[in-house]
C-alpha cells in the first residue's frame, strides 16, 4: 500500500522548467514579419475541496500567465500569446517560457496583428491574455499553425488536429508525458473499417507493449467530444503516454483502446451506438485479441462524447461493467432511460472539471445527472479535478479512471 501511494504521489509533483520554442521561417510557407506563440499557458487558484463535490457551477476565478504562476496553482484552459524574437544570428524566431510540467497544446501565429489591451476577460478562438496578463484580441482573425518541427499525431483526413502538443518534464511529473523507456512504450496506430452507414472510417487503437495475439485483452473505448475526431485523444489527451505508464508502473492492467470519429454522425447517439456495436466490435474481434467478457469491457468519453457514454451506460449494462463521463450526463429524449435493471450491477464514473461548461444545472450537467441517479438508488463514483472543459481535466479523469476504477 505505502508503495502505491508513493507511486501515486509522484505524479502529483509540479516540478518548474524553463522551455524555449523555436520557430525557423523556412518552414512556413508565407513572407515572416512577425511570430507569437499561442497555446493554452494560462493558470488558476483552484477552490476544489478534495474530488468528491457534487454542487457545482463554474465560478470565472481570475487566471494568470506564466510569469504570474505560484505554487499550488492549477493549469485551465484558455489561450496565452507571447511574442518572439528573431535571433539575428541563428536567423530563428525564439521565446523562452518558465512552466511547469505538464502537457500544453500550442501553435504559432504568423503576421498577427494584435488589438490594444481589452476589458473582457472571455476567452475565445481570437481572444487571449498576454505576458503582462491583460487581454487581447485579433484586429482580424487569422489561424495559427502547428509547430512545423513537432506536427500533432494525426495521420488521417478526418483526424486532422490543428495544435502541437509541449510535453514539459517527465513521467515522474505526470503520466501523460512519454515514457522514457522504449520497452514499455506501446503501439498505437489507425485502421480503416466500414461503418455502419457503408462508408470506410478510421479508429485509432492502441496496443499494450509485449502485445501477444495468444492472449486476451480488456477493451477500452473512449470517445471525444463536440467537433473532435479519433485523434483527440492521442494528440491532444496524451491517452498512449497515460497507458504506457500507469501499466508500467501496475497501476492498471494491459489493456487494447480504441477511439473512433462519432461527429461524422451529427451525434445521432442511436446510430453511433450500432456502428459500435455492429461494426467496429466484431471489426476489433477479428483483428484483434480483444476479450468478450463483459467484466473486462469499458466505456468512456468527454463532453458530447460523456452523453454518448451515458447512452451505452443505459443500453448495454450487459457488455460493458464500467463507464466513465467526463464533463457530461445525460440528456432528455428518446433513449436516455434509467429503467434497465442492470445499471445496479455496473461501475459509473461521473464528473468533470471544478470550472466546467458541464459543472451547472442544464439539461446536461453534470449535478443534475448525479441526482437523477441518486433518486433512481443507482451507484456512481464522484470525481471532479481543477481546471475548466480542457485537455488538463480530461487526461487527469482518464487516469484515475484508468488506475482507481477499471478492474476493480
Amino acid at each position: 500500500m505505502a508503495e502505491k501511494r508513493r507511486s501515486e504521489e509522484r505524479f502529483l509533483q509540479k516540478k518548474m522548467y524553463d522551455v524555449t520554442l523555436t520557430l525557423d521561417p523556412a518552414d512556413v510557407k508565407e513572407e515572416v514579419e512577425s511570430v507569437g506563440v499561442l497555446g493554452e499557458f494560462l493558470f488558476y487558484r483552484s477552490n476544489l475541496k478534495g474530488n468528491t463535490d457534487e454542487q457545482g457551477m463554474v465560478e470565472h476565478d481570475p487566471k494568470y500567465p506564466p510569469a504570474q504562476y505560484e505554487d499550488g496553482m492549477s493549469n485551465i484552459g484558455g489561450r496565452y500569446y507571447q511574442e518572439m524574437t528573431l535571433d539575428e544570428k541563428t536567423g530563428l524566431y525564439t521565446t523562452t517560457l518558465k512552466l511547469p510540467a505538464g502537457m500544453y497544446p500550442y501553435g504559432f501565429l504568423i503576421n498577427g496583428e494584435i488589438c490594444d489591451p481589452s476589458d473582457d476577460p472571455r476567452m475565445s478562438w481570437q481572444n487571449f491574455m498576454t505576458e503582462d496578463g491583460s487581454y487581447h484580441a485579433l484586429k482580424e482573425f487569422k489561424p495559427w499553425i502547428p509547430d512545423p518541427k513537432n506536427p500533432p499525431f494525426a495521420p488521417t483526413k478526418d483526424g486532422a488536429q490543428m495544435n502541437s502538443e509541449l510535453y514539459v518534464g517527465t513521467p515522474d511529473d505526470y503520466p501523460w508525458l512519454p515514457a522514457a523507456n522504449p520497452a514499455v512504450k506501446g503501439l498505437a496506430s489507425y485502421v480503416s473499417y466500414k461503418d455502419i452507414e457503408g462508408n470506410d472510417r478510421t479508429m485509432g487503437v492502441y496496443l499494450p507493449a509485449g502485445y501477444d495475439k495468444d492472449l486476451e485483452y480488456p477493451l477500452i473505448f473512449v470517445s471525444h467530444g463536440g467537433g473532435g475526431n479519433e485523434a483527440d485523444w492521442f494528440s491532444q489527451g496524451g491517452l498512449v503516454n497515460i497507458m504506457d505508464n500507469l501499466i508500467a508502473d501496475g497501476r492498471t492492467e494491459p489493456a487494447i483502446v480504441v477511439t473512433m470519429n462519432n461527429s461524422v454522425y451529427d451525434w445521432d447517439f442511436a446510430k453511433i451506438d450500432q456502428n459500435i456495436i455492429q461494426c467496429i466490435l466484431p471489426y476489433l474481434r477479428t483483428v484483434y485479441a480483444v476479450t468478450e467478457d463483459p467484466e473486462w469491457m469499458a466505456f468512456c468519453g468527454l463532453s458530447m462524447g460523456a452523453i454518448t457514454t451515458m447512452y451505452t451506460y443505459m443500453h448495454h449494462p450487459e457488455r460493458f461493467s464500467y463507464f466513465g463521463a467526463f464533463s457530461g450526463g445525460f440528456c432528455g429524449g428518446e433513449g436516455f432511460t434509467l429503467d434497465n435493471p442492470h445499471l445496479k450491477d455496473v461501475t459509473l464514473l461521473i464528473g468533470s472539471a471544478e470550472e466546467d461548461i458541464a459543472y451547472n444545472e442544464r439539461e446536461i450537467g453534470v449535478p443534475p445527472t448525479i441526482r437523477a441517479l441518486k433518486e433512481a438508488g443507482l451507484p456512481y463514483i464522484p470525481y471532479f479535478v481543477p481546471g475548466s472543459h480542457d485537455w488538463f481535466c480530461w487526461p487527469a479523469m482518464f487516469t484515475y479512471f484508468a488506475s482507481e476504477v477499471l478492474w476493480r
